[in-house]
């Protein structure tokens, strides 16, 4: 291998360890922190890789249209915000204090970034694994990270149950923009990507209200947006015909965008079913640690003794099996137990403490999310 892969690399792995770090003690990294990291290793890259030039007819007409979709994706916002949504001030407002600490540092970030993108992406690595080139994997992990750290701060996260929910979305959102991040610098360069993404980041912080949105309809905008973008561009200025060129990745970018919908929709827990990560040994063995349940929204449907359900005690989401049921003053109450512990859980819980029935188990899959707990109590 030569020695100037070995670097790409290494700056490449050593820049996916700092933002996985900085993740997980994002309340502690502000943009202003991220902004000089970012400053030091682009110009570490540009000494150590050389960047080569992509050449495109379309550069120009591009990026005009990567500002009016720009625009657009604002007005969607509002637009939808207007319909569905009540209005509320920026989290600052636009002054000297919001240019110093948010506006310059995330423009800093956004031009950074995608001088990263340009530079790497252009790069061919000589690890391959099923003819994916893990120089570019590494690459789109990165920028996805980075894309995270940002909208990440636009949250108030106080517990993990907060900082994993809004992971969830927010990553999503974020693959899907990459995607398109990439399509468009290996095409027409990165100018036309950091216009789009100052006009969709920065407007928060100059616009003196936005939309109540919640995090899930956000983030599926974003999510679904990119993809329209790709394909208008892809139909306007690739040379070939679109149903030549497109139709396999377009197999299965619409098949990633439903699957990760249904998630988003387990996660948020807003639609019918939700999602809860096994944390106790109180079911065992009917539920696992580390099991995960899939459980059906409770919408007054008729709950039986041995059903299984997820309920609001004291704060926490619990699950356990309802095992005797009454009715006292035309008040049905129910009495709880945890199939593993030896007495039945104090005093009794109503409906209105009742979130959702259990329907299905995955065994396992929720370990990650337990050893994250762990490290964020810590």
């Amino acid at each position: 291998m030569k020695k100037e892969k070995i670097k790409l690399y290494i700056l490449e792995v050593l820049l996916f360890v700092f933002l996985l770090i900085a993740i997980i003690i994002s309340k502690r990294i502000t943009y202003i922190t991220l902004s000089i990291s970012l400053i030091t290793y682009t110009i570490l890259l540009k000494i150590t890789i050389k960047k080569k030039k992509i050449l495109s007819i379309y550069k120009k007409q591009v990026f005009i249209s990567m500002i009016f979709f720009g625009l657009i994706y604002i007005g969607l916002f509002y637009i939808f915000g207007f319909y569905a949504y009540d209005f509320s001030k920026t989290p600052t407002s636009f002054g000297l204090k919001s240019i110093y600490r948010y506006i310059l540092p995330l423009a800093s970030i956004i031009i950074t970034t995608e001088e990263i993108r340009q530079t790497l992406i252009t790069q061919n690595g000589t690890i391959k694994i099923l003819k994916l080139d893990i120089s570019k994997i590494i690459l789109f992990i990165n920028t996805v990270l980075i894309d995270i750290l940002i909208y990440i701060r636009l949250y108030d996260i106080k517990e993990l149950d907060d900082f994993l929910t809004i992971m969830g979305f927010i990553t999503f959102a974020s693959i899907s923009c990459n995607m398109l991040y990439n399509y468009i610098t290996k095409r027409y360069g990165n100018k036309s990507v950091i216009i789009y993404k100052l006009i969709t980041i920065l407007y928060i912080y100059i616009i003196p209200v936005i939309p109540n949105m919640y995090i899930y309809f956000r983030s599926f905008l974003r999510m679904i947006y990119p993809y329209i973008i790709y394909l208008i561009l892809e139909q306007t200025y690739s040379k070939k015909k679109l149903r030549v060129t497109y139709k396999d990745k377009n197999i299965i970018t619409i098949t990633t965008l439903i699957i990760t919908t249904l998630i988003t929709m387990l996660i948020s827990c807003q639609f019918k079913y939700g999602i809860l990560v096994i944390g106790s040994e109180s079911m065992t063995p009917t539920i696992n640690i580390g099991d995960t349940v899939i459980y059906e929204q409770y919408k007054n449907q008729k709950l039986k003794k041995g059903d299984i359900i997820v309920f609001n005690s004291l704060g926490i989401k619990t699950i356990h099996r309802i095992t005797k049921i009454e009715n006292i003053n035309n008040e049905i109450r129910y009495t709880t137990k945890g199939d593993s512990n030896e007495s039945e859980d104090i005093g009794y819980i109503t409906k209105e403490n009742i979130i959702g029935i259990k329907k299905q188990k995955i065994k396992y899959i929720g370990y990650p999310t337990i050893w994250l707990r762990e490290l964020f109590n810590k």
